[in-house]
């Protein structure tokens, strides 16, 4: 029975839902908080649906992979509301008919009553583009208008009309040749119907004798919005000839009426990725620490989400999602283990059945498959998809041993980073070498050189930027996936306002890269890495002068002369050269700092050599202690 027949009462639906938020914690980790908020949405609409005059929506927000589509998919499940959700996906809403098929079962089943609609990928249904401006497709709009009001506007098909007028001619003919109709069927010159209407449509049907061919029941239905769809055979078989003449004379091919679909009682789930809350630039990279994602979702909340909702979509159209948001926190290393660990119990306990023999998993293999599979921006699937990989194909090798029909049981391990399997038979172990990638994907530079490049570069970076910028380093990173970015910094977002003063520091900490590189190896021997160092930094420097004022005159605002924007074009000159100062002071005053505190950058460059990343607590051990704020600075 339905959760919302009119048998069933607000008792029964509570007491389905009754111990969910513990039962969704047994299978979705580090997200306890999360499920509580979307149950204290979904909890009410669930009991008192009926009594709203408007769609209630909720958001959940986050990276990829951290549980919001899983967790949605288990609360629909656990209640009972499977035959009432409707998943759509954002990506397609451009396309023309992206809602027809959810509007068309809406009108024929829900109207008018409780309904889910979740739409993933939501940040791809965003109606303002940097480059374009606002975009909205007509679908869009259709949408946004059913959030914010519960109706949905249908018209009937020009062309399903047509089709109507045209049965409706040959029907016509068949009744003057004596086709005649009795309960809505064909019961005399069954031959003279099909010669004249049968032949235009299916003969497969399981009731060829209908007088209205199944093939047009959906036309009909389109055509005529007082009749539902599954009342099409009820209205039809209490009709004769004259009757079906009748219902169609009703359809004027040239009017046709629009039907209002009653969405008020829906509760519209939106699903979100919004990964530039959490990593930018260059920085969304495979390396990245998981507790730095955690560090910086701490102080996200609502206002970051509603921040990063307004460069996606126009001002009302965030008020109309309204203020229900859970925003999901990014995969932890905690959290990695607990959901390596269940999807490996759950996987033996399958294969055991399968197999009629005990399948167990040594913690050692556990370990190596969060090790080398776990990458904290892509959240929970990479690690996921490595376990319901390896472990079959693990247990297939060891299925091929000569024991292992008589086998009571196989455990997979890994000894000395070779995996193997053990066979128990009557007692006896058996013991079997498998073949298994145990090095995990290939990550940074493949020779000692580029390595030390990469560290005395990264930590020219992070050097200055800590003791001359103030900044706090969570993440320095010199091994790296991608063969484009040798390495990274990561620092904490803090809001300031910048001043004059700051200028110089924040120009050396980008020029850093190539300094450390110029002290360390020599003036000749400075590579190509520093290109985008030094695109950014000449950026700023001109910035600060033609757009902030922060040159010597507040009137050195410039325009290059082609340029159609307004400014003193005949200062560029004037403008480039205090930009030039400032890159040359930043230069020298990276250089003095470095060779300040050259036991520092050392010990830095041969902790990254030797580790390849330092984390947030090695850099508070090696950086915080001789860190001056550049407020207290002389």
């Amino acid at each position: 029975m339905s959760v919302f027949a009119p048998s069933a009462s607000i008792f029964d639906r509570a007491a389905r839902i009754r111990g969910l938020e513990e039962r969704l914690r047994t299978t979705h980790f580090g997200i306890d908080t999360e499920i509580r908020r979307l149950l204290d949405v979904f909890a009410p609409w669930y009991q008192f649906a009926e009594t709203q005059t408007r769609p209630r929506t909720i958001g959940l927000w986050g990276m990829t992979g951290t549980g919001k589509s899983s967790l949605v998919r288990a609360l629909v499940k656990e209640a009972g509301m499977e035959d009432r959700t409707f998943w759509l996906d954002a990506g397609e809403s451009r396309k023309e008919y992206w809602l027809e098929d959810v509007f068309r079962l809406m009108d024929e089943q829900l109207d008018g009553t409780p309904f889910i609609v979740v739409v993933d990928e939501f940040q791809n249904a965003r109606t303002v583009h940097r480059e374009e401006g606002v975009r909205e497709s007509g679908m869009l709009r259709r949408f946004w208008e059913m959030l914010d009001t519960g109706r949905v506007i249908t018209w009937p098909d020009t062309w399903r009309r047509s089709g109507i007028k045209l049965f409706t001619d040959r029907f016509k003919k068949a009744v003057e040749a004596g086709v005649r109709v009795q309960n809505g069927r064909v019961v005399s010159a069954m031959e003279q119907f099909n010669d004249l209407v049968g032949c235009y449509y299916s003969t497969d049907d399981e009731d060829p004798d209908w007088a209205i061919p199944g093939e047009v029941w959906m036309d009909l239905r389109l055509s005529d919005r007082r009749t539902p769809l599954r009342d099409v055979r009820g209205r039809l078989s209490r009709l004769d000839q004259n009757g079906v003449l009748a219902w169609l004379a009703e359809l004027d091919p040239a009017t046709p009426v629009s039907r209002v679909i009653d969405a008020s009682k829906a509760l519209v789930v939106l699903l979100g990725n919004l990964d530039e809350l959490y990593v930018g630039g260059k920085e969304p990279m495979a390396e990245l620490d998981p507790e730095v994602l955690l560090h910086r979702h701490e102080n996200i909340g609502r206002a970051g989400v509603h921040h990063a909702l307004t460069k996606l979509f126009r001002i009302e159209q965030v008020g109309r999602i309204g203020s229900s948001h859970v925003v999901f926190p990014p995969i932890g290393a905690d959290t990695i283990n607990a959901i390596v660990r269940a999807e490996v119990r759950g996987l033996c306990e399958r294969l055991t059945a399968q197999c009629k023999r005990t399948v167990a998993v040594d913690d050692n293999l556990v370990e190596h498959l969060r090790a080398t599979s776990s990458i904290a921006v892509l959240g929970a699937r990479p690690v996921v998809e490595a376990v319901h990989n390896t472990v079959p194909l693990l247990l297939a090798q060891a299925m091929e041993h000569a024991q292992a029909p008589a086998a009571a049981s196989v455990r997979l391990a890994v000894e000395d980073g070779t995996p193997v399997a053990e066979l128990l038979v009557e007692g006896a172990a058996h013991r079997m070498e498998l073949a298994l990638d145990t090095a995990g994907p290939p990550a940074g530079p493949d020779d000692d050189a580029h390595l030390e490049r990469s560290a005395v570069h990264e930590t020219g970076h992070l050097v200055c930027g800590t003791l001359l910028c103030g900044r706090r380093p969570l993440q320095v990173c010199v091994r790296t996936r991608d063969p484009q970015v040798a390495g990274f910094v990561v620092w904490d977002r803090v809001r300031r306002v910048q001043l004059r003063k700051d200028i110089v520091p924040e120009l050396a900490g980008l020029l850093a890269g190539r300094v450390a590189e110029q002290m360390y190896y020599g003036p000749d021997a400075v590579s190509t890495g520093a290109e985008d160092d030094l695109r950014r930094a000449t950026a700023m420097a001109l910035d600060m002068v033609k757009s902030a004022g922060m040159g010597q005159h507040i009137f050195q605002h410039a325009d290059h002369p082609s340029s159609e924007h307004r400014g003193f074009r005949t200062m560029l000159h004037e403008v480039e050269a205090q930009a030039k100062q400032w890159i040359e002071a930043a230069e020298a005053l990276a250089l003095d700092t470095l060779r300040a505190d050259h036991a520092l950058f050392v010990q830095c460059v041969d902790r990254l050599k030797e580790k390849g990343a330092l984390g947030m607590a090695e850099l508070e051990e090696l950086i915080r202690p001789r860190q001056v704020a550049p407020a207290t600075k002389k």
